[in-house]
């Protein structure tokens, strides 16, 4: 018995027909001129900004710089300054970084702030006790010394204190009793009982003077304000 194989029916899919393909029309985008000019203007200002930034920060010089505060008329040490750098500008004159050791041993002319440049007219080799003047070396009690911190170059007034209204002999005071006036040179660290030995330069003339009140206990110190 033999079985006849036709070919295969055609099978098709009436119910999913073959999806058309869509064609998208192309958008055509209008160009604005003032927006491509303005973003063109920006990128040109961004640019020009980051050019400027680069040869501010760039050009950096090493300068002198102080570490700390430095009161007037203090001997510089190596531990007062440091190197820095700094964008050059010509309102600026710095003591350039190579001469950082000339600087050591300088005294100052004016008092120094952390973080400041050291400049050529803020130190001075002259030495503070000018000519006509004597360094006096006063030994003072904490009731003879402001409490506040002392200064070298600071001015003060050195009044005469004699014990019991009088000379240190119980006599009548006698000699020079109007206040000595005096710049303080260096302040002495307290010793166990507080008191310290000031240095002062003073006039020539009020040396001796100044050294007899110290020798007594009879001198006591008071800061002359600022401009006086």
């Amino acid at each position: 018995m033999s079985t006849t194989t036709g070919p295969a029916p055609e099978t098709t899919d009436q119910h999913n027909p073959t999806p058309k393909s869509i064609v998208r029309q192309p958008v055509v985008r209008r160009r604005r001129p003032g927006f491509i000019a303005m973003a063109v203007a920006l990128i040109a200002v961004g640019v020009g900004a980051n050019a400027w930034l680069y040869l501010a920060t760039g050009d950096r010089q090493p300068v002198v710089a102080v570490a700390h505060d430095v009161p007037m008329g203090a001997q510089l040490t190596s531990d007062d300054l440091v190197e820095a750098r700094i964008a050059t500008d010509p309102v600026l004159a710095p003591v350039p970084a190579s001469q950082l050791k000339k600087m050591i041993g300088k005294r100052t002319t004016v008092g120094l702030t952390k973080g400041s440049l050291l400049t050529t007219q803020s130190v001075t080799d002259q030495p503070l006790i000018k000519q006509g003047q004597q360094l006096v070396g006063v030994s003072l009690a904490p009731a003879q010394i402001p409490s506040s911190v002392l200064s070298p170059g600071q001015t003060v007034n050195v009044v005469h204190t004699p014990k019991n209204n009088g000379s240190s002999d119980g006599s009548a005071s006698s000699g020079k009793d109007t206040p000595v006036q005096a710049v303080v040179i260096e302040v002495g660290k307290p010793d166990n009982s507080g008191d310290r030995v000031v240095d002062l330069a003073v006039n020539a003339l009020d040396g001796s003077t100044l050294a007899k009140w110290s020798a007594n206990g009879e001198a006591s110190l008071v800061v002359v304000p600022t401009g006086n």
